[in-house]
């Protein structure tokens, strides 16, 4: 968990915060506040964090000297767990200027390694590759029938000590094993993605502290776990992949001592992988409508070539799955066929903490008919007003980048709250 990492560099006496979901009103300015002033050395962050246009502003008004990227094999669509929005560091690391750039993964074939290091130039003499053999883990694939898995499970785990890990593949599963486990006796408890970030942030912390003996889990579960007695971990579902697998086991025995990595196999199992790889594989005719919906769209706004994106709606239409559909987008990005604007947000809004008369009487003549622009431009309600940027940009001498930087600054200055909200009407981080 990224709080534990944190909680690792504070030791060190290293100054180190994140920007994420968890934060709570202003706690994410007095973190970029920090950084601004040096207190904080290290920034932690969601990739997907860079495509909010007003964190990018924000990393280009700070020295960086490094871009560091963690599960890196994320990059590569050769490489296991691969989420688009990884393809787009390449462009955003020489959009802000970060000089260097360093790429770690436990589990990269060289075909994944060598794409990961051409996307970002790096030479082959400025690859390390370690080993990953480890001898304290035991590996063992133990044939079972689905039928007894659930017995076989209970029986293996009360013969083991300490604390352990199950994978499954689906979450019902992951809830489904985790009750019969609680009924054999086991302390036990199910993680997925489909539970909210306060559930599975208290269930990390839970499995961290010794309250829970046993997580049965998805691939969810595992990112940033750094708890170095875990004595076992099961594939109750088989793995997606060699490089899932071996990524998976490696959270077991940390601390050096002896620990068993047991996969309960059958072959009922391969159905379920190879819906997984079908399923996210989409057909011609699919990557065809999206590009005639595209062509279709973008001649009925000539004038603007614009193409509003519902993501849900074109992936029911198109028959392709959300994440290959990103995938495909961020591809035709890269290529230069299109480029994203700024429908991802909803709506900026902003919240007035002094009057106007008296936000504008502190800045000079050019800078206060600026600010009355903006303000004009936005439709004020009881607390939030709407900014219109539709209506802000037809003036062509008014840069977009200009006015979230103003909007910032009073933002900073505690003159107003400057807030932008998603189409699912949550806050998009600041």
């Amino acid at each position: 968990m990224i709080k534990d990492q944190l909680a690792f560099l504070a030791s060190k006496g290293i100054g180190a915060a994140s920007i994420d979901s968890t934060l709570k009103g202003s706690q994410a300015q007095e973190v970029m506040t920090a950084v601004r002033q040096g207190e904080i050395s290290i920034l932690m962050v969601s990739v997907e964090r860079f495509k909010n246009e007003r964190f990018r502003q924000f990393i280009q008004s700070v020295p960086v000297s490094m871009l560091v990227v963690d599960e890196a094999h994320c990059i590569s669509e050769w490489g296991h767990n691969f989420r688009p929005d990884y393809l787009k560091l390449p462009s955003y690391r020489n959009e802000l200027n970060i000089p260097l750039i360093l790429l770690l993964t436990a589990t990269a074939t060289k075909k994944v390694k060598l794409d990961m290091a051409e996307k970002f130039a790096i030479s082959d003499h400025h690859i390390v590759q370690t080993g990953f053999y480890r001898q304290n883990l035991d590996l063992t694939v133990l044939p079972v029938s689905s039928a007894n898995k659930n017995v076989c499970l209970v029986e293996q785990i009360k013969q083991l000590p300490g604390c352990g890990i199950v994978y499954v593949t689906l979450q019902h599963s992951a809830e489904q094993v985790a009750i019969y486990l609680q009924q054999a006796g086991i302390n036990a408890c199910a993680y997925h993605a489909g539970f909210d970030s306060d559930t599975r942030s208290q269930i990390q912390s839970d499995f961290m502290t010794g309250n829970i003996q046993v997580i049965v889990a998805t691939i969810a579960f595992g990112m940033g776990i750094d708890k170095s007695d875990i004595r076992f971990v099961f594939h109750y579902d088989l793995p997606k992949s060699i490089e899932n697998y071996s990524q998976e086991i490696g959270r077991a025995g940390r601390d050096g001592k002896h620990s068993h990595c047991i996969t309960l196999a059958n072959l009922d199992g391969l159905n379920t992988v190879e819906n997984f790889v079908y399923g996210d594989t989409p057909e011609f005719s699919s990557i065809e409508y999206v590009i005639d919906n595209i062509k279709a769209e973008t001649q009925i706004t000539r004038a603007e070539s614009k193409w509003e994106l519902q993501l849900i709606q074109l992936s029911n239409t198109s028959n392709i799955k959300q994440l290959p559909l990103k995938t495909l987008l961020v591809q035709l990005e890269l290529s230069g066929v299109i480029e994203p604007q700024y429908a991802y947000f909803a709506d900026f809004k902003i919240k007035l903490l002094h009057p106007i008369e008296q936000i504008l009487s502190g800045f000079n003549d050019q800078r206060k008919a600026f600010l009355s622009t903006i303000f004009k431009a936005t439709a004020f309600k009881k607390v939030w007003g709407s900014l219109h940027f539709d209506t802000l940009l037809q003036d062509k001498s008014i840069e977009r980048s200009r006015v979230i930087s103003a909007l910032e600054y009073l933002h900073e200055q505690q003159m107003i709250v400057f807030r932008n909200f998603r189409y699912d009407g949550s806050v998009q981080g600041e």
